[in-house]
């Protein structure tokens, strides 16, 4: 798996129109100026993607959302407990709640989420995407990862890392919007771009 930096640079604008699009629903649901750093697209072994984004052992929720149509894959929303706790607390608003609402209220953001960033990727493809219902879990990072990775078939020592980081007033918000391309997928990206 090699790409050149021009694609790499390519994937990324891509990325950072969803992503984009996805702070500001997220902003608006919870009432608050969330911000995204610049997108990473990145191809990297299983170790480096434990020690650059999260630890293999990191306790996180994890909502999963498949992508249906023509561009096919998963989205992966991970936050980590305070994470989910703080954006419960925003939606709620009280930091009192049970984890049942923490749960309604993950998967309802997500769902929000992912819908927001199909569309503005769907425009740009000029191709309408649309994500199933997001099924959510608590469990470790790395569990997590390698099980997605192997339902794509995807059993490379090496994987492509696309993802978009939140923060909230400077602040790291410990969410990240994992995007997983089937095999193909980026092909297609690539060929819209015309690179």
């Amino acid at each position: 798996m090699t790409y050149t930096d021009l694609q790499l640079d390519g994937l990324r604008e891509i990325i950072n129109i969803g992503g984009g699009h996805a702070a500001t629903s997220i902003s608006m649901m919870v009432n608050r100026t969330i911000d995204m750093r610049v997108p990473e697209v990145e191809i990297l072994s299983y170790d480096k993607l434990y020690e650059q984004i999260l630890a293999e052992n990191e306790e996180v929720y994890a909502v999963v959302s498949q992508i249906l149509g023509d561009v096919r894959g998963v989205f992966l929303f991970v936050l980590t407990n305070s994470a989910a706790d703080k954006m419960t607390e925003f939606m709620v608003g009280t930091s009192d709640f049970t984890d049942e609402v923490k749960y309604s209220a993950v998967n309802e953001l997500t769902n929000i989420v992912s819908n927001s960033f199909l569309g503005a990727i769907g425009s740009f493809l000029n191709n309408q995407l649309i994500s199933s219902l997001p099924v959510i879990q608590y469990d470790y990072f790395g569990a997590i990862i390698s099980s997605i990775y192997m339902e794509l078939n995807q059993f490379d020592d090496q994987i492509m890392v696309i993802r978009n980081e939140f923060t909230y007033d400077e602040d790291k918000l410990d969410a990240s919007l994992f995007f997983i391309p089937e095999t193909g997928v980026i092909e297609k990206f690539l060929t819209t771009l015309g690179i």
